[in-house]
């Protein structure tokens, strides 16, 4: 299936909504990345402990996502940011942008540049209340392959390459839920296999528990 990637750097956020009514100079602010309104695609950065409402991150992610995604306006990058609090963590803005425009300014770059940088505004309450800045690329398209793995260790089967929210994703099927299919993004699909042995290892040990020896490599 033809894709390609896509990385981006959320470096900083400035002029941002202090939700604090105390402690107002103890603000720590992280940010929530995500695409397509896919919640399987979200990545998270770490709180910012000096900023207060002007964080800096520098925090990286990428996506691998298929070749037409960057024709729709529909698929947007949505970036939510929250300040930590005691007890629950408070929203305190979004900003969104379509794949489509970031790649129009990525495309737009003299040759020989290797990345955009744009800021882009933050709104709180349906209000413009400061702005992020990012850094992003865009990779060549190519053909991508489903990651070599042995699914009959991981219980997996019917696996496929799906398109979905704009992402590559990874479909497959747990034998023991039949009818259930799921799709995640194929760079986050170590953790699903990581996942999988754990939940191997969970019932080995409890089958082994009342006195049944299975292999399980």
């Amino acid at each position: 299936m033809e894709a390609r990637m896509f990385e981006l750097t959320l470096v900083s956020a400035k002029n941002l909504e202090n939700v604090r009514s105390v402690f107002r100079d103890r603000v720590r602010i992280y940010a929530k990345v995500s695409l397509g309104n896919n919640p399987r695609t979200e990545k998270r950065s770490r709180k910012d402990k000096r900023g207060q409402t002007n964080p800096v991150w520098n925090f990286k992610a990428s996506y691998i996502i298929g070749k037409n995604t960057v024709e729709s306006q529909d698929i947007k990058l949505l970036i939510r940011f929250y300040c930590r609090r005691t007890g629950w963590d408070s929203e305190i803005g979004e900003a969104s942008v379509s794949l489509k425009e970031l790649f129009d300014r990525f495309s737009s770059l003299p040759q020989g540049e290797g990345s955009a940088k744009e800021n882009y505004p933050v709104k709180f309450c349906g209000k413009n209340q400061g702005e992020v800045c990012l850094t992003f690329k865009f990779g060549d398209v190519s053909d991508f392959v489903p990651p070599s793995i042995d699914w009959g260790k991981l219980f997996l089967d019917g696996t496929k390459l799906v398109i979905k929210g704009g992402v590559l994703c990874l479909r497959f099927k747990l034998l023991v839920k039949e009818k259930k299919f799921n799709d995640v993004p194929i760079d986050a699909f170590e953790d699903v296999a990581r996942l999988a042995s754990d939940i191997l290892s969970q019932i080995k040990e409890i089958i082994e528990s009342r006195g049944v020896f299975v292999v399980v490599d």
